[in-house]
């Protein structure tokens, strides 16, 4: 059974140096942050375990654990796959999917104890103040989970949860997703919303409930584990209403109709903060967990790869359908995971570039903006994507503008989530036009020249990092 334990315990058996373990005290205000920032500037994405954590009421009894999601390799080796193929594969598993177990009360780690009524005080995990503007504590890598009234899906997926006191947390359902979808059917039957929080899984699971399907989060989230993902009745809920087994923490509650409280400004994956605005609310009714549970956070507005592994590969699945010559798809950090999509097309003929530019753009409103590049670019190299875009790119030819699109309702460029979306054609003319050829040393010559035969390794790392070149 794969959960959050067996990952850490195995991780660090297998990598020790990738799993870093913080006996120090820290605070839970913006002191995490910081940490996390330095290492992200470094470009090192290691596990960070936090063991002292202190916020307002003390120090919390419970381990946090961050940046897990934060390393794109790390990732890809969880998929035994390479690091540039790791979306598609990722998707190809979501789509297949597994269907959950259901399993009993006592064969659940997740109710090892629980805790309801006067029991309840949220205040005692280690959820941090992220950001400068950020309010108060935020639940960033909890799965908020409710059931459609009307055909009985379950929709889980990632939303922020500021912890307003000891059993409130104030949400943000963003439109359009399918949260945000059932919550509106219950607000216009006048009814309240039954839902749960949880936090804490296997890194595959958290990758396959926040992928976007049109099915059970908890079969995408089978496919991703490989195997089923197992589940419990929750215990304030009902029994029909199903938790996974394996979190670590599951915080139980109701959201009431018609009830708006204010919530944020929140430091989001634009790299911005948003604004306060009026939004619903969870009444806790419940919270179940592990005797020894990790706290769970993800670095919201910092690098993580949660949402953007599953973008890579369904826009290459469809982006595929009509550019056959399509090499790869990256969402890059530079557009929060996002905004930005890069493509590298083995182009045949001209129009290529433009047809995969439509397709990439429909492929999900949150992206913004569409680079389509030769075969012959690192699209995972900025450096070389931005040396394409300047050589092989002529703004009054290769520019595609469409306005009025609707867009992320968090880009704080747009106005009412509705904005413009950009192609650029950053690839070369088509055979037999000749184009000008990249300077290259040849092959033979760069596989016999190894440079720790010139600069000793102890010598090189004494020359200073530079990230300009």
């Amino acid at each position: 059974m794969k959960d959050l334990h067996l990952f850490l315990s195995q991780h660090e058996e297998m990598y020790p140096e990738e799993v870093v373990h913080i006996e120090k005290e820290v605070s839970a205000r913006h002191q995490v942050t910081a940490l996390a920032t330095h290492l992200e500037r470094e470009k090192r994405f290691p596990v960070l375990i936090f063991h002292n954590v202190v916020n307002e009421q003390g120090r919390s009894p419970y381990p946090l654990v961050t940046f897990m999601m934060s390393s794109r390799k790390r990732l890809a080796g969880l998929m035994e796959t390479s690091i540039d193929k790791v979306g598609p594969v990722f998707c190809q598993r979501i789509q297949e999917g597994i269907k959950p177990v259901v399993v009993s009360r006592s064969k659940a780690p997740v109710k090892e104890v629980v805790e309801t009524g006067e029991e309840v005080n949220l205040a005692d995990f280690p959820a941090l103040v992220h950001h400068e503007m950020d309010p108060g504590h935020y639940i960033t890598a909890g799965f908020l989970t409710c059931y459609d009234p009307d055909t009985g899906v379950v929709n889980s997926a990632i939303h922020r949860g500021w912890i307003k006191g000891k059993d409130e947390i104030r949400v943000y359902i963003s439109p359009p997703t399918h949260n945000f979808h059932i919550f509106s059917k219950h607000e216009a039957r006048g009814e309240d919303m039954k839902v749960a929080f949880w936090i804490g899984h296997h890194p595959l699971a958290v990758l396959g409930c926040e992928a976007r399907v049109s099915a059970s989060h908890y079969e995408a989230a089978g496919g991703a584990l490989g195997e089923p993902l197992r589940l419990v009745p929750s215990e304030t809920l009902g029994e029909d209403f199903l938790v996974p087994a394996d979190a670590e923490v599951v915080i139980e509650g109701i959201v009431p109709h018609g009830q708006r409280r204010p919530e944020g400004p929140f430091g989001e994956y634009t790299r911005y903060s948003g604004p306060q605005r009026w939004h619903p609310y969870i009444k806790v009714t419940a919270v179940t967990r592990r005797r020894d549970p990790y706290w769970q956070d993800i670095m919201v507005g910092h690098t993580h790869w949660v949402g953007s592994l599953q973008m890579e590969g369904g826009a290459y699945d469809m982006i595929k359908r009509s550019v056959p010559g399509l090499v790869n798809v990256y969402a890059p950090m530079s557009g929060g995971g996002q905004f930005h999509l890069y493509l590298k097309i083995k182009k045949t003929v001209e129009g290529q570039g433009r047809t995969a530019l439509l397709a990439a753009l429909n492929t999900h409103l949150l992206v913004k903006h569409a680079f389509v590049f030769d075969e012959d670019v690192d699209i995972f190299d900025e450096k070389e994507v931005l040396l394409a875009l300047a050589t092989r790119f002529q703004g009054d030819r290769d520019l595609m503008v469409i306005k009025d699109c609707l867009g992320p309702s968090l880009d704080p460029s747009a106005e009412e989530a509705v904005g413009t979306k950009v192609g650029f054609d950053c690839t070369k003319p088509a055979p037999p036009v000749r184009f000008p050829k990249r300077l290259q040393v040849p092959a033979e010559v760069m596989e016999s020249v190894k440079l720790q035969d010139f600069i000793p390794r102890e010598r090189l790392l004494q020359i200073p990092y530079e990230p300009y070149g």
